[in-house]
């Protein structure tokens, strides 16, 4: 029978171990915040080159949009409303009164283009007497796309490299052995290490908040969003779990170069740093639906655009985890036979 109290206690002393040790710091703290630093000042002033799209809605919208396509400055398309655009970060036109009433709303990133915007559809609609009005609908800028996305590769990278680091390790110093001839049980042992995981992600996620403030990011981070990060965080464990379970253990680089080899195109080739339409179209089926992709469109719905997220995806992600969980208890074992 699985004990809590088992569990509480070698998770306890895995994180007394770890939280003592500077190069584990580095990693759990340091790093998240200097990628939460590094990449709004080196992307934050490119967010208008690449994320302008523009929902054309009302009178003429197939010919609005065309004219923005040709512009090379926006994207033109229609058939996605209002809360959808807001959700994306799109900017918004409504065209009423036979292309004379138009209404503009935007985010606070794109605001400064709204000028170009109404010189290009006023020039679509070819009508002389046009009523113009824009407004200011949400203050998000492309600082709060990137920190939201670096929060998804904190849960990636604690999820795979912070389990299989110290699941290595402790097979390396022969801490696995003595845990073995111990009472503690293998799947005790499992779901102390996603536990592990899943607090040092909590940590360096605060950490990644923290800094985002100095750029302007305040998120909406309520329980749906702690929830969701303590079930991605399992996820990732899991398969940093799988991986290390099907891997020689007497050879330590074969998970950790399998890991390297896994996170980095999950991290570069995902919407967490650029939004898919940035990717070359060859390559935008897998950076939209890879598992980064997904886990980091749902935290944007919770601490971004404040919408409820696909409850079908979420769900899908849960099952997964739970799928995930259970192979990794059984091939994260303590002993060779038996619990």
């Amino acid at each position: 029978m699985v004990k809590v109290r088992n569990i509480a206690n070698t998770t306890k002393a895995i994180l007394k171990d770890n939280l003592r040790n500077r190069f584990a710091l580095f990693w759990i703290i340091f790093f998240p915040v200097v990628l939460a630093i590094l990449f709004p000042l080196v992307f934050g002033g490119i967010g208008n080159a690449i994320h302008i799209t523009v929902s054309v809605n009302g009178y003429n919208s197939q010919e609005v949009a065309k004219a923005l396509n040709d512009s090379n400055i926006f994207t033109g398309v229609v058939g996605v409303n209002y809360q959808d655009a807001m959700r994306q970060g799109y900017m918004y036109v409504n065209i009423t009164n036979q292309g004379r009433t138009i209404d503009v709303f935007t985010n606070l990133q794109d605001k400064p283009l709204v000028p170009s915007l109404k010189a290009i559809v006023e020039e679509a609609l070819l009508e002389p007497n046009v009523t113009f009005s824009s407004k200011v609908t949400s203050n998000y800028t492309f600082n709060d796309y990137l920190i939201s996305g670096i929060i998804g590769i904190v849960s990636l990278s604690n999820g795979l490299f912070g389990l299989i680091g110290i699941a290595s390790g402790y097979y390396r110093d022969k801490v696995v052995d003595r845990l073995a001839a111990s009472p503690l049980r293998s799947l005790e042992w499992s779901v102390s290490l996603i536990l592990y995981v899943v607090i040092i992600t909590l940590i360096s996620t605060s950490a990644v908040l923290i800094t985002g403030i100095f750029f302007g990011f305040i998120p909406i981070a309520g329980i749906a969003f702690l929830g969701f990060l303590v079930i991605s965080t399992m996820m990732f464990g899991a398969i940093g779990a799988v991986i290390y379970g099907l891997t020689p253990k007497e050879k330590l680089f074969v998970a950790q170069s399998v890991v390297s080899a896994l996170i980095f195109p999950l991290m570069f080739l995902s919407n967490a740093f650029f939004p898919i339409s940035a990717f070359p179209s060859f390559l935008r089926p897998f950076a939209e639906y890879q598992p980064l992709s997904l886990i980091d469109t749902v935290i944007r719905d919770l601490t971004v655009y404040n919408v409820a997220p696909n409850l079908s995806l979420v769900f899908s992600i849960i099952a997964i985890t739970i799928v995930l969980n259970v192979v990794a208890g059984r091939l994260l074992r303590l002993r060779e036979t038996g619990l």
